[in-house]
């Protein structure tokens, strides 16, 4: 199934935070229709025009932007201010620039995590939440892409290949998932921060980051988002995205999971009472190799009232096999919102 033809946005701009970031937006679709906001993933991926495909532009009043830190917003890379509670206030200061009494909001992956938090600190504002690639950033979850048994028992290449040259204290940061040392795993990724800041010269290409965790830590995502992809196709994946996007995603993600993504241990599960005037649809895939389904079945056991829909694919995040259901699901809110 294919999503709906690309759109252009009809206005764009940069909102600017209290403590200086500037962070791109934009607003395509129908003007004046349901309002609906798209969290992307990471955090650090930032949006593209393939995201405003996933909303009937007949029906919705779509705004995208690029979280802190990534994409077009500034200062890229920055890590100052950048968590989960600030992330918090951007949408709802966006929220309120456009002057949305509610809306729906849309997060796949560390958007759905994005999305869950907003809508427990703001539940007055969502008219209707949809998460997919259920990310709950629990203990669990962040241990499961770095530690045996977890992913490295599926893709051990892969993750060799991830930790491969690290420091020895790296190594076992990464195995122990920062349980122990957490700082010395992050001051690694940040070790790249001198080659982030020679992004701006034009000659800047992956070549720079590709013997560092940067790179690595982006690369061994990307394997695991796509279980029949080979190493080539990863490899022109992560050229076609350039090296500001795997610079930004990696240093926001490490930065994220070295402090428990800035929330406290099961926050979104123990305040999900919040959320039981929402209506909400909770999609998973069953072979997501990065956000396992059992979060989404948590979610679900502590949403009653929601829908989930469990479907038979791999991949993960917004994959082809998710579109029928996403906007079946998008169309169901949107009657509700109305």
């Amino acid at each position: 199934m294919i999503l709906f033809p690309d759109i252009s946005p009809f206005d764009t701009g940069f909102h600017q935070t209290r403590d200086g970031q500037s962070l791109y937006w934009e607003r395509c679709g129908k003007r004046g229709g349901v309002p609906i906001v798209f969290l992307h993933g990471g955090p650090g991926s930032g949006c593209t025009p393939a995201h405003r495909r996933f909303f009937d532009p007949i029906v919705f009043d779509i705004v995208l932007f690029d979280q802190r830190g990534c994409g077009r917003s500034t200062p890229l890379f920055a890590l100052d201010g950048n968590n989960t509670q600030n992330q918090i206030s951007d949408i709802e200061a966006l929220r309120k620039q456009f002057g949305f009494e509610r809306w729906i909001v849309v997060g796949p992956s560390w958007g759905s995590t994005l999305a869950l938090a907003y809508a427990e600190a703001q539940p007055e504002s969502v008219s209707g939440l949809l998460v997919e690639g259920v990310f709950l950033a629990s203990d669990v979850e962040l241990a499961w892409w770095h530690c045996r048994p977890g992913a490295p028992n599926l893709f051990p290449d892969a993750f060799e290949n991830f930790i491969d040259q690290a420091k020895e204290p790296v190594r076992a940061g990464i195995r122990d998932f920062f349980l122990e040392n957490r700082d010395a795993m992050q001051i690694e990724i940040t070790g790249g921060m001198p080659v982030l800041h020679r992004m701006s010269d034009s000659g800047t290409t992956l070549t720079d980051l590709r013997q560092s965790l940067l790179y690595r830590w982006t690369e061994y995502e990307d394997r695991l988002s796509w279980l029949d992809a080979s190493p080539d196709h990863v490899r022109e994946s992560l050229v076609a995205r350039g090296p500001e996007f795997v610079a930004a995603h990696s240093l926001l993600e490490a930065h994220y999971f070295a402090h428990g993504c800035f929330l406290k241990t099961d926050q979104l599960i123990q305040d999900s009472q919040r959320l039981s005037g929402i209506p909400m649809e909770i999609i998973q895939s069953r072979y997501d190799a990065v956000c396992p389904p059992d979060a989404a079945y948590r979610l679900k056991e502590a949403c009653p009232h929601a829908r989930l829909t469990l479907i038979n694919a791999n991949g993960h995040a917004m994959t082809d096999a998710v579109y029928p259901t996403l906007i079946a699901s998008l169309a169901r809110l949107a009657d509700r919102a109305v």
